[in-house]
C-alpha cells in the first residue's frame, strides 16, 4: 500500500494530472513558489483550483527579475 498521494486533481492551465497537497497532513509543495498578490489575484479570477507545481513555477519565472509584490504560498483554490 503506497502513502504517496494519489495525483487525483487537475490542472486547470495545462491539464496536467498532479496531487494538491493543500489540505493533506505536510506543507503543499505549492508553498515553495511565491507569487505576488496581483498575479495571485489574477490567477484566482482565471482558474478554479489549484494550478499544477509546474505552471505554478513557470509562472513564478517573470517574477524573479522584477516584482515580487509580498507574494506568499501560491495556493489559488478557494
Amino acid at each position: 500500500m503506497s502513502t504517496e498521494p494519489q495525483a487525483s486533481d487537475r490542472c486547470p492551465r495545462c491539464g496536467a494530472t498532479f496531487a494538491c497537497g493543500a489540505a493533506g497532513p505536510d506543507p503543499c509543495a505549492c508553498t515553495t513558489v511565491t507569487l505576488g498578490a496581483a498575479l495571485q489575484e489574477r490567477l484566482r479570477t482565471q482558474f478554479r483550483g489549484c494550478l499544477c507545481l509546474a505552471c505554478l513555477r513557470a509562472l513564478a519565472q517573470p517574477q524573479a527579475a522584477g516584482d515580487r509584490g509580498g507574494g506568499g504560498g501560491a495556493a489559488t483554490g478557494p
